[in-house]
């Protein structure tokens, strides 16, 4: 049991054995741990951009044995998504950061407890950009994969698939869409199981701020 549950214990029981507690002094205590909150889910957002950035770049920078593969990470498609991609983090982690030094035990508990909301919906907006924007970069590959790939080329020109090209590309395609959804789900799942935690955490101090309030 930690030291802010201890005080709303001995603010709700309020009887003389033990002194009254200032709601000031738990509000002090919640905002306290949503600012340490806050600043986690900050740092995990600025691991998490490290991370891919690092890769992406030992990827290009090693390069692939797949020329197919080399065609695909230089083409203008990727490098606009790359540079469009790394904005938009950019900003999530300013406005992570804004949240953060935002939040503070001087202010109005109205005040803390909008904070509060804000912090939330932008790391839900910053979960939901991340798996759309993977979905949508994840079809325009496939696309690109099924009409260039050098693999699928030689398959239609032996004349093996004469009559059912129009069959194959829709199954084709209909499958890598089932595991690329697959594997953004386990993505989600790692999403919730790492900042869901933090923002179930959030949700609570905010349900305390509000049960204070009324």
């Amino acid at each position: 049991m930690d030291q802010l549950d201890i005080l709303k214990q001995k603010w709700n029981a309020q009887n003389k054995e033990y002194p009254q507690v200032s709601a000031d002094n738990i509000k002090k205590m919640l905002a306290q741990k949503s600012t340490s909150i806050v600043k986690w889910l900050l740092i995990i957002a600025i691991i998490e951009f490290a991370v891919m950035s690092s890769i992406n770049f030992f990827y290009s920078f090693l390069g692939s044995p797949d020329e197919f593969t080399r065609e695909l990470m230089n083409s203008n498609f990727m490098l606009i998504s790359w540079i469009v991609h790394i904005i938009a983090i950019i900003y999530f982690i300013y406005l992570f950061y804004k949240n953060y030094k935002n939040i503070s035990a001087t202010q109005p508990t109205r005040s803390l407890m909008k904070n509060i909301i804000k912090t939330r919906k932008t790391m839900k907006w910053y979960i939901w950009y991340n798996i759309i924007g993977g979905f949508i970069s994840g079809m325009i590959t496939t696309v690109y994969m099924l009409n260039n790939h050098p693999l699928i080329n030689e398959l239609m020109e032996s004349g093996k698939m004469d009559g059912h090209e129009t069959m194959f590309y829709v199954v084709t395609f209909l499958i890598l869409t089932v595991i690329y959804i697959i594997f953004l789900g386990f993505i989600y799942l790692i999403y919730m199981l790492i900042y869901g935690i933090l923002l179930k955490r959030l949700k609570n101090n905010y349900e305390e701020l509000k049960r204070m309030e009324v």
